[in-house]
């Protein structure tokens, strides 16, 4: 009978021995529920700094961005403002383009630019990154005014809901990773096995190795709450922080005396 509860492991991986014995002797599955329940509080803390972000954005600077956007008309699309042109959208206090409307065609790519956005007469250019750049057609575009109330309204929704809405692409994102990853412990958990002479099945071993890599997942999510940077040094601790642990808990699974019974169902008398 299991002695462990589905939220015992999120304390007790950390120190406790008859733990991972009770997962390796008497669980059933792979770990995979476990390891979800894992990652869906895991993600509580960064989802709410991703919250708290976007909230100081659009409290502080969305504003100062907002109060320089003109009303910009899109009929049969063509493109028309008010304002003279070429019309630069500048960073608060930093003064760097950050979009350019231009009709006029004096500026027709974002090629030398510093700018992320060109609006043209029939076009949208957005650059992607420092090579890339996108490029959108408004010809479909039969009728759109974009204003500064609209760009409010759209403010306040996102700063509501982008958290929220990135929270499960978030997390089954990172249990894709996770499942792979354990899956693959499960096989270096194998050849510990096979040295501790431990009688464990593969699904025995996934499953010890998605308890083991609930320390390094907890002691990551706290340094990302705290703004310690990762990188290839932090990962490898926390491979190897997982490691150890599965190790002790093939270990600790196996028969440590002579005649004592291994895991599994115990021998019936003839």
């Amino acid at each position: 009978m299991k002695e462990y509860t589905l939220f015992h492991p999120l304390l007790f991986s950390f120190f406790s021995r008859s733990l991972y014995r009770d997962v390796a002797r008497n669980w059933s599955g792979v770990g995979f529920l476990y390891l979800l329940l894992l990652l869906s509080l895991a993600w509580i803390p960064a989802t709410l700094t991703i919250h708290r972000t976007v909230g100081v954005f659009t409290d502080r600077i969305g504003p100062m961005v907002l109060e320089q956007v003109p009303a910009i008309t899109i009929t049969d699309g063509e493109v028309s403002i008010q304002e003279p042109q070429p019309y630069v959208i500048q960073a608060p206090g930093t003064g760097t383009p950050l979009a350019i409307i231009d009709t006029t065609g004096q500026i027709s790519s974002l090629e030398s630019q510093e700018a992320f956005i060109l609006l043209t007469k029939h076009q949208i250019a957005i650059r992607q990154s420092a090579g890339e750049t996108r490029v959108y057609n408004l010809s479909g575009v039969k009728s759109f005014t974009l204003d500064r109330a609209l760009l409010e309204k759209w403010g306040r929704v996102v700063r509501t809901w982008l958290a929220i809405a990135l929270y499960p692409f978030l997390l089954l994102g990172s249990f894709a990773y996770r499942i792979v990853q354990v899956l693959l412990y499960g096989a270096i958990g194998m050849i510990f096995a096979r040295v501790e002479k431990a009688d464990l099945e593969y699904a025995d071993l996934v499953r010890l190795a998605s308890i083991s890599v609930t320390p390094p997942v907890i002691l990551d999510t706290i340094r990302g709450s705290l703004g310690r940077p990762t990188g290839y040094l932090w990962w490898f601790v926390c491979f190897a922080i997982a490691m150890g642990y599965l190790f002790v808990a093939v270990r600790i699974s196996a028969p440590r005396q002579e005649g004592e019974i291994p895991p599994g169902p115990i021998p019936q008398a003839p």
